[in-house]
């Protein structure tokens, strides 16, 4: 909620709140019972809403104003939903790192999101999470990678510096062969990284320095973070790069679970809606 509230007052982007309940399973439908949901459903709305007013009220200190709208259903499918009926320009959510059960289902949870949204997403692990000054890029030369942090400097206007880390391939190729394809590639990269420097265009005040590392991205991320000590990681997701897979698949799991600092994430269809569409001025902000 604070990193809410201070994006808020960064940006001048109003919020708004998102809670979904999610119907119980009926699994008797064989045996001719029904749950009557639509009989408490009222009821359950109700005591959400007040539960997320009175989250806000503890966390910010006051009733802020924001508006809070309640679905029903699927929580990841609704939250996307309300950021494209909202035309936000961003999700929050918590990953919920307090305990392990919390920090699974919130990893959960915002990994749905990002799968289903068109929309970037800010996962915080915890409610009094500061807005990030230091944040580490994942830069595989992808259009995503580089429209994300693009976003990333547009939308947290708290950052101060971003590492841009590469994190090479490893190819299965005799060591002849690789030595000469890794003198290459070397060659290549500062040249390149250097142009992505110049196509972000950080303003006065934002510093961007580059690394390149060896080994998966999910580790070599994370230790990158934790070395530098970043307070944000931004990933990006297009083609047949690393981080196509990480948001697909086990990477993103790995980044979302295994991060103790907040993550910036752009899902392909975002992307695409972000290359379609002006720059909104709303923000979302998610409460379950």
């Amino acid at each position: 909620m604070w990193t809410t509230l201070d994006l808020a007052l960064a940006t001048g982007r109003p919020v708004q709140v998102v809670a979904v309940l999610e119907p119980p399973p009926l699994v008797a439908g064989a045996y001719g019972f029904v749950a009557p949901i639509h009989a408490v459903w009222n009821d359950c709305r109700d005591a959400l809403l007040a539960r997320v007013r009175n989250q806000i009220y503890d966390v910010v200190g006051r009733d802020p104003g924001w508006p809070i709208a309640i679905h029903r259903g699927s929580t990841a499918v609704k939250i996307a939903a309300a950021s494209e009926s909202f035309d936000a320009a961003l999700i929050v959510m918590g990953l919920g790192h307090h305990n392990r059960i919390d920090r699974a289902l919130g990893s959960e949870t915002a990994l749905h999101t990002l799968r289903a949204a068109r929309r970037p997403l800010l996962a915080v692990p915890t409610v009094d999470t500061p807005l990030p000054r230091r944040a580490v890029v994942g830069i595989d030369f992808s259009t995503a990678s580089v429209e994300a942090a693009k976003l990333a400097i547009e939308l947290v206007p708290s950052l101060t510096s971003l590492l841009l880390v590469h994190v090479t391939p490893r190819w299965d190729l005799q060591p002849k062969a690789y030595a000469k394809w890794r003198s290459d590639y070397d060659r290549a990269l500062a040249p390149a990284l250097d142009r992505v420097i110049e196509e972000l265009e950080a303003p006065a005040g934002v510093t961007l320095t580059t690394m390149i590392s060896d080994g998966k991205p999910t580790p070599a991320l994370l230790s990158a973070a934790k070395e530098s000590v970043a307070d944000m990681i931004v990933v990006g997701s297009q083609g047949l790069g690393f981080l196509d897979r990480m948001l697909v698949g086990s990477t993103a799991s790995g980044i979302i679970r295994g991060a103790e600092v907040a993550v910036f994430a752009l899902p392909t269809a975002a992307l695409a809606a972000h290359a379609s569409a002006p720059a909104s001025e709303d923000a979302c902000t998610i409460g379950t």
